[in-house]
């Protein structure tokens, strides 16, 4: 397949992805992990796994970050937040 340099990934949220849609199905949710997989072996040098604080297209409430992300050890993880330290975004630290 091809790779890239620098691959995002982005709305990493439960409900947008996996979608909400596939949430009760395990083989669609076993194929959205499958579809997250190939997007993070793209990456050559960067890979980027982000989330909003907040989904805002269904009004501003806090969003849950994928369970997908919960499979990846923290080791291999920096978290950065674009979220002043005054704004009433949730802390992520233990997702």
């Amino acid at each position: 397949g091809l790779e890239w340099h620098t691959v995002f990934v982005i709305w990493l949220l439960e409900g947008r992805f996996p979608s909400a849609y596939s949430i009760d199905d395990r083989d669609a949710l076993e194929e959205e992990l499958r579809l997250l997989y190939v997007a993070a072996t793209r990456a050559m040098t960067n890979l980027y796994l982000t989330y909003p604080s907040f989904d805002n297209q269904w009004g501003n409430y806090f969003s849950r970050p994928s369970r997908f992300l919960e499979g990846i050890s923290r080791k291999h993880l920096d978290m950065w937040s674009l979220a002043d330290e005054g704004d009433a975004y949730p802390d992520y630290d233990d997702f």
